[in-house]
């Protein structure tokens, strides 16, 4: 049973949420990324979940059965699979694609859905910043739009989660959790509507004139699906979660365990391996962090609670917000992120790494550019110019141009301070009985954030590279080898330098003597 699996006595009454979820019907949107993964794993190890419809995009080479027979034998479902729970028992594919119109689905799944479906956890997105505007849009807000479509058609629905983001908003500074459609210069609809009459050339054209103040499409499509909630969703028991930036896992099912390559991970990942050397950031900014487990677990109590709503709440009210990033009373800071790299790098060195792991981080920008022809450039060039040597293909120079392309797309929130209110969220937690606090933790409070960094390092080590531990001594040798490499060829460097300062000086004493 689900219960067995969650460690919980037998003999222990179900909890609040679990009472919830027994025998319900789930249906889950952009199940197969990192945080759709987290959260259907907790869904189905603490829960007693009927079943789980789960949208999976139709490929050629795999079937969806396929796909997902793939998926669920990854590690973050060991624990699971280990109390005799088979996650493919409860887990049905619908095929579909949020790309396209009423997100693909077929007449007959539609049918199935909205006979059988109780509560929607709608977290599929394009994560891409620069991705076109025309496909954001589709995938961002028209799909949101359907949904709640279909969401309105659906016989037994008692929750529909709504999954944005902290930065959606992100033309203010101050993000209270209530909706900021005064800035948007179009609806939801209407961006739709726009994207039909006008084609995917001439709607990408309107990029920067709509998108200037969001910075990106992604914030920008995201701050209309929002819109989307409010205007067309409000009939229904409808909630918006907006979490901050989702890395590692702190504690379930696995301590740091991580899918993708996004984000924070890739500057720790690039940076490991010796990479990536210096950043473009305030190093004392707060560093808006939120673990994939905690957000599985509140979008769970987001859902319990969106269901205590009459129907009365939901048409005279705007559908609730739930604001989740870094918690006042436990801050934490890029610094103390960053520091890792080196306070813990030798615990976790990495066999493909290239050179010695650092970071520096600078907040002016001249600095950075000029940091960067020193530790990124020039040495892109040796490293390119030895693979031509060796007969090899020439990448890093490249590599260091998407690097910046990147980084460049982080300058904004990085180097701007955020505010985020959490009263809903804190409400929410604090109605929780104590056995629901237990079970489903997402108190940011209770993160030991020196715990947790290193959690993600080792995480990163094994999750994103493969490096299993045995392959840690020889990573070590590696490590200190690069240490004295280092070192040695800094120090060098700097008497260079002096030297040549000191020739340069004599000379020019020399000739105005």
């Amino acid at each position: 049973m689900a219960m067995s699996a969650s460690n919980m006595h037998v003999d222990e009454t179900p909890s609040d949420l679990q009472n919830f979820y027994r025998n319900k019907t789930v249906f889950v949107t952009g199940g197969t990324g990192f945080m759709g993964i987290v959260f259907i794993e907790k869904l189905l190890r603490a829960t007693e979940v009927k079943r789980v419809y789960m949208l999976v995009r139709p490929k050629r080479e795999k079937s969806a059965d396929e796909r997902l027979a793939i998926l669920f034998q990854n590690t973050l479902f060991d624990k699971l699979r280990a109390t005799g729970v088979n996650p493919t028992d409860r887990i049905h594919p619908i095929l579909g694609d949020c790309n396209q119109e009423n997100i693909g689905i077929s007449p007959q799944n539609r049918k199935l859905l909205i006979n059988e479906v109780n509560v929607v956890i709608h977290l599929a997105a394009t994560v891409r910043f620069n991705e076109t505007l025309y496909k954001a849009t589709c995938i961002n807000v028209r799909a949101t739009l359907d949904l709640i479509k279909l969401a309105k058609e659906m016989k037994h629905l008692e929750a529909f989660v709504h999954v944005s983001s902290a930065f959606a908003n992100c033309v203010v500074h101050s993000i209270d959790e209530k909706y900021y459609n005064n800035k948007l210069s179009v609806s939801a609809k209407k961006m739709c509507e726009l994207c039909d009459t006008l084609g995917f050339e001439t709607t990408n054209k309107l990029e920067e004139a709509l998108c200037k103040e969001y910075r990106n499409t992604y914030t920008y499509t995201k701050a209309l699906a929002e819109e989307a909630v409010l205007s067309e969703g409000r009939s229904l028991p409808i909630s918006v979660f907006r979490p901050a930036i989702v890395i590692q896992t702190y504690n379930e099912p696995l301590p740091g365990w991580i899918g993708n390559l996004h984000g924070p991970s890739a500057i720790l990942y690039a940076s490991g391996r010796g990479v990536l050397r210096v950043m473009f950031m305030k190093a004392y900014q707060r560093a808006h962090l939120v673990p994939a487990d905690y957000c599985a677990n509140l979008m769970l109590a987001i859902g319990w609670e969106t269901a205590k709503r009459s129907k009365q709440e939901c048409l005279k009210m705007a559908p609730p917000i739930y604001n989740y990033s870094n918690h006042d009373d436990n801050p934490l800071n890029w610094k103390q992120y960053i520091s890792t790299i080196e306070d813990y790098g030798y615990e976790v060195a990495l066999t493909k790494m290239i050179w010695y792991p650092f970071l520096i981080t600078v907040d002016k920008k001249w600095l950075y550019l000029l940091l960067t022809v020193f530790y990124h450039t020039i040495p892109g060039y040796i490293l390119d110019f030895l693979l031509v040597l060796k007969g090899k293909k020439r990448r890093m120079i490249e590599l260091y141009s998407k690097i910046e392309k990147q980084s460049s797309a982080l300058d904004y929130f990085i180097m701007n301070n955020f505010e985020f209110t959490m009263e809903n969220t804190m409400a929410l937690w604090n109605s929780l009985t104590a056995r629901d606090k237990e079970l489903f933790n997402f108190d940011l409070r209770s993160i030991y954030w020196k715990e947790y960094i290193q959690y993600t390092l080792k995480g990163m080590r094994l999750y994103l590279c493969g490096e299993t531990p045995d392959s840690l001594p020889s990573a070590k040798k590696k490590y200190k080898k690069f240490v004295i490499l280092h070192y040695t060829l800094t120090r060098l460097l700097f008497v260079g330098l002096f030297l040549l300062l000191w020739t340069l000086l004599k000379t020019f004493f020399f000739l105005i003597n």
